[in-house]
């Protein structure tokens, strides 16, 4: 039932649910009026973030100008975000696993039968996993990755002009038949394993998609 919710969320962000004057598209113009058309060709600014009085991240996808994302639902810990350009992207623990708009769009990803650790974990020590994700736009479906995780070191990092204390992990992934491997990479804090940036590689035709939190839920 959470996955068919999600699933219309979705759904309904991407535009596919016209319902005139819904909650959703009381949203999309709250949004629109905040900060449709504000953000240039550089990152999101502390002024533009500051005015936007709801959890947020930065997203750029393939080096393109960063957009401004709002935090639409938070369902047990899977946060879905959107923007006034109807991109959407569905977190799980620092990891994008859906997305909406990007061109290139994840449709789903499902963690194999031992779960999928937080980037966090790799903290404790290195660790492996597998997962399994969706392409619909190209037809492939069921792509199986198996990954390695593990921490690369202390960085500093700068957010708003705010220098955060984090961990790097780094998570090198591979798809055999596909010929597609990767490393993906995540800034997390020591101290509650928190993932304030990440770089990931979401699809095999689709670049990178960098995020950071501009402001944290909560």
């Amino acid at each position: 039932m959470r996955k068919l919710a999600l699933g219309a969320a979705l759904l309904a962000l991407a535009g596919c649910n016209s319902t005139g004057q819904s909650d959703w598209s009381n949203y999309y113009r709250l949004m629109r009026d905040s900060f449709h058309a504000s953000l240039g060709d550089g990152g999101v600014t502390r002024e533009q973030a500051a005015a936007v009085p709801y959890a947020s991240i930065g997203v750029r996808s393939n080096g393109n100008p960063e957009l401004l994302l709002v935090l639409a639902t938070d369902n047990d810990g899977d946060l879905l975000w959107t923007s006034a350009s109807r991109i959407v992207l569905l977190t799980r623990q620092g990891r994008v696993v859906r997305t909406v708009g990007l061109g290139h769009d994840l449709s789903g990803q499902t963690p194999g039968s031992a779960g999928l650790p937080p980037p966090a974990a790799a903290l404790r020590g290195p660790f492996s996993s597998t997962r399994v994700a969706d392409f619909s736009d190209i037809g492939m479906f069921g792509v199986s990755l198996s990954c390695n995780a593990r921490a690369a070191g202390p960085e500093i990092i700068r957010i708003l002009g705010q220098a955060i204390s984090t961990v790097r992990v780094d998570e090198a992934c591979r798809n055999t038949n596909q010929r597609w491997s990767f490393v993906d990479n995540f800034w997390v804090d020591p101290q509650n394993g928190f993932v304030w940036r990440a770089r990931q590689h979401l699809h095999p035709r689709g670049g990178v998609v960098e995020t950071e939190i501009l402001r944290p839920p909560g």
